[in-house]
């Protein structure tokens, strides 16, 4: 067991030429991870007069990195996921039904900066883009239809690690949190309805793991 700490040990500490890339290279790195959603507020949707909460929901994407310096890079995402549309919020013994479904796709342009030179490498990394929210009812009610797509703008910001097998390869995993703009002038406030700003935002939190390939 000694033996085996000792070769673990040393293998977190190698030296660069076995940790991250260097300025002028490329990553890319194919994605899977797990959104957690949040609440649509009534009045965010035109034709739905009710709270409507987006679910959680596995998702698949790639990242593609191009790094300037040793520690810092610009990174493009894109991603997907498809996740239930349950009526009501989060609460504990709600009585909720899935209404249907919304297909998301989401596009980020971010900065990220690592800490370190050796195989365990930390980093930070936020940025914006954009959301594509496209819903689909299941449910069979003549006074709803379905909602229109809508495109709005998001922001995120997070962390992680990589954790380098050799220069090129590496494990790497995200925790970033997302906020989409889904805030309408529109919006219909009178005495049962919350109009406050928080209203005007989702926030996603999600966790996705990916292989890292550097050229």
């Amino acid at each position: 067991m000694k033996k085996i700490a000792m070769v673990v040990a040393l293998a977190l500490c190698a030296p660069v030429a076995l940790a991250q890339g260097v300025a002028g290279s490329v990553e890319l790195t194919p994605t899977v991870g797990y959104w957690f959603g949040d609440t649509l507020a009534r009045g965010s949707v035109s034709n739905l007069d009710f709270d409507m909460t987006i679910d959680d929901a596995p998702s698949y994407g790639v990242r593609a990195a191009y790094r300037f310096t040793d520690n810092w890079a610009i990174e493009g995402f894109l991603t997907k996921s498809r996740a239930d549309l349950v009526t009501g919020r989060k609460e504990l013994f709600s009585d909720r039904s899935t209404i249907g479904h919304i297909d998301l796709t989401t596009a980020e342009l971010s900065m990220e900066v690592g800490f370190g030179h050796r195989r365990f490498v930390p980093f930070l990394a936020g940025g914006v883009g954009a959301q594509r929210l496209a819903p689909t009812l299941t449910i069979t009610d003549s006074r709803l239809s379905d909602p229109s797509s809508d495109t709005r703008f998001v922001a995120n910001f997070g962390g992680g690690f990589k954790l380098f097998f050799t220069r090129q390869v590496a494990l790497r995993f995200d925790w970033r949190g997302h906020s989409v703009n889904v805030g309408s002038r529109d919006r219909n406030c009178d005495w049962w309805h919350d109009c406050s700003h928080d209203n005007d935002w989702l926030n996603y939190s999600e966790v996705a793991l990916g292989l890292q390939f550097a050229f």
